[in-house]
């Protein structure tokens, strides 16, 4: 009797191979064991009516017999499951572990191919900010002349163009940003806008804050040449 009952889950424990096939076995295992402890409890109580002349005693108690022998079975089948659980989660834990460490190379690789391209970027950004000063200093020297000359018509308006140049739209920030990135942004953007480090108002000669003179600026390059 106790064979039959488990045969009913012999496949679901011969297929089980995940931490949540052996959870559902376990389950539907427990239900049995629930079942035949009812019973035995019935049994029980059918033993004691049998003794006092109520019903045929060594029946019963054959019965009584195979019910612990069922319930024997079933606890452990149960026993033996938990454990085969126990380690299918323990290995799911593993590979899980192994997959985050992959994980966690790929977006290493990533993040330092994007970190490169941020150099190149701002490197190549360093060079065209050089070439736009020199012009712009070019342009200034030519707006002397015109001025000299009495051709103002001829003058270019250096913050116009800047600006006209640099308009346009402007990238949305994500919903989710670390504070390093978002002051960076804003550093970024700050060049973008008005009034912002590209637009210098002070005439030309005319001191800048923390700055006394020309001589007291220094390029980061030329500290300890």
């Amino acid at each position: 009797m106790a064979t039959l009952l488990l045969s009913a889950h012999y496949e679901a424990l011969h297929a089980a191979r995940t931490s949540a096939d052996y959870a559902a076995v376990i389950s539907a295992l427990d239900t049995d064991l629930n079942a035949a402890m009812a019973r035995k409890a019935d049994l029980a109580k059918a033993e004691d009516k049998a003794i006092f002349g109520d019903g045929d005693l060594a029946e019963v108690r054959a019965s009584i017999a195979d019910c612990n022998s069922q319930i024997e079975l079933i606890e452990k089948a149960i026993e033996g499951a938990d454990l085969r659980r126990a380690k299918a989660a323990q290995d799911e834990a593993a590979i899980d572990i192994e997959a985050l460490g992959k994980d966690a190379k790929a977006k290493a690789a990533d993040i330092s191919e994007r970190w490169r391209k941020v150099y190149g970027h701002i490197e190549q950004i360093r060079a065209e900010l050089f070439a736009c000063d020199a012009l712009k200093r070019s342009l200034i020297a030519t707006d002397g002349e015109f001025e000299k000359a009495r051709r103002p018509d001829l003058r270019i308006n250096l913050m116009s163009v800047r600006r006209e140049a640099m308009a346009g739209p402007r990238a949305s920030i994500p919903d989710r940003l670390s504070r390093p990135a978002v002051q960076a942004d804003k550093l970024l953007l700050s060049f973008l806008s008005p009034g912002g480090p590209l637009e210098t108002r002070a005439g030309v000669g005319a001191p800048v804050a923390g700055v006394s003179s020309n001589s007291d600026f220094h390029h980061p390059t030329d500290r300890g040449a």
